[in-house]
């Protein structure tokens, strides 16, 4: 709805009116306003005609009447608080249902948010930090600033997912670790909380962009899941380029299976440590929510090897109803307790975020001793980043404020506006 300049002349007057003056001195306006109102409320399929004084813009005959005006002001305020709208004054014939309905059930100012995660951690070393805030802010940002120009929850999580992928800090995309014969096995999903909707592929090797691949497996296909060879041919049928296997193999990847292969054999204190995942969760301006999840596993992983990130309810779950989560930890753990679904379904039960989250990462531990994280947004814009691992690296924006963090308690915030 466009509210022009004199609407809102009308609208600031009439505040002062309805707070202080049109009850006490035009009582049968007042009267005549809360009749026509419930009328409208109690019958949507006949609603009465306004009363003629609230349709002075309108009708001739009381052009000029000062008084008639002004009480005019309180019926266009009413139309437009109460409907969203003021073009139901432009005739005696009252709208039809469905479009009252419609008017009186749209959101008027739906929250945006993302919610972005970086992967859980054992550890984060100081020198990594920086760069680290910086990327996962950087994808949140960009994710937001889509919802801000009108894009959808799954344009938002698809590119502050690709943000990451592109960030060789993170393990996704040209970040991923490698697999025990030293080469990049990615998998990745996302889902549209709309229609539930969804896209995933496992073990793809020569793709800059999993989450891209997972979106047209989404849109494309009538399938849900494409996997290894099946899910590189159809990245070439729809003209995503392939990029050479060395090009996302980075050095620090070469380092991080040498020193698992040296190590083997050892015992572990922390079985979460060569996890790592990249996320994110969109609420958008249609109350829309959606997900996306994208990895490349768990270093030094048997070929082939899938976890949590590419299966729905593990990885990642988005509806409407609800809201939506993404995951990341132990994937085997994960894939176990369903974690995304489990956050959720705590949701429905009416738990917060923050409780749903962890009844649900507290579940993995005691039942599984399996450590991670999620992120969730709910239908109401509430949201969540919790952990049980050491660290995980968020980044949220919600009303124009982006708030980050990587270990527990760690906070800071940044206005965006």
């Amino acid at each position: 709805m466009t509210i022009k300049t004199e609407d809102r002349q009308d609208l600031r007057a009439c505040n002062a009116i309805l707070s202080k003056h049109w009850r006490r001195r035009v009582p049968w306006a007042a009267r005549e306003l809360e009749e026509w109102k419930s009328s409208v409320v109690l019958d949507l399929e006949r609603p009465r005609a306004p009363p003629r004084w609230m349709r002075c813009g309108t009708d001739p005959e009381l052009y000029g009447n000062p008084e008639a005006e002004l009480y005019a002001v309180v019926g266009r305020a009413f139309c437009c608080l109460w409907f969203g709208q003021l073009d139901i004054l432009a005739t005696a014939n009252p709208p039809c249902r469905a479009s009252l309905a419609a008017a009186a059930q749209a959101p008027s100012d739906v929250t945006l948010v993302v919610v972005v995660h970086g992967g859980g951690a054992s550890n984060i070393s100081d020198i990594r930090k920086d760069r680290v805030r910086e990327g996962i802010a950087k994808a949140a940002t960009e994710g937001y600033n889509i919802l801000k120009a009108g894009g959808s929850a799954v344009d938002a999580v698809e590119e502050a997912v690709a943000v990451l992928e592109n960030d060789p800090e993170f393990n996704a995309g040209c970040g991923s670790v490698l697999n025990v014969n030293g080469d990049v096995e990615m998998d990745a999903s996302i889902m549209n909380g709309k229609d539930l909707s969804a896209g995933a592929v496992s073990a793809v090797r020569c793709v800059a962009n999993p989450i891209k691949l997972a979106r047209l497996v989404m849109e494309k296909t009538p399938h849900c899941f494409l996997t290894g060879h099946g899910a590189e041919k159809f990245a070439s049928d729809v003209g995503i380029p392939g990029v050479p296997a060395e090009k996302l193999i980075t050095e620090r990847s070469k380092k991080h299976l040498e020193k698992e292969k040296f190590g083997k054999g050892m015992q572990k204190t922390d079985c979460f440590k060569n996890s790592g995942t990249v996320g994110a969760v969109a609420l958008d301006a249609k109350g829309n929510v959606a997900y996306a999840t994208s990895t490349g596993g768990i270093v030094n992983k048997m070929v082939g090897r899938v976890g949590d990130s590419p299966c729905i309810g593990a990885g990642g779950y988005a509806d409407n109803n609800i809201g939506a989560v993404s995951t990341t930890g132990h994937g085997e753990s994960i894939l176990k307790v369903n974690l995304a679904r489990l956050a959720l379904f705590h949701v429905e039960q009416g738990k917060s975020v923050d409780e749903a989250a962890e009844l649900a990462l507290d579940y993995m531990k005691s039942k599984l001793k399996g450590l991670g994280g999620l992120i969730l947004v709910s239908k109401t814009g509430e949201w969540v980043a919790k952990f049980t691992s050491a660290s995980m690296p968020w980044a949220a924006v919600k009303n124009g404020k982006l708030q980050a963090g990587i270990d527990v308690c760690e906070t800071k915030t940044k206005d965006l506006s």
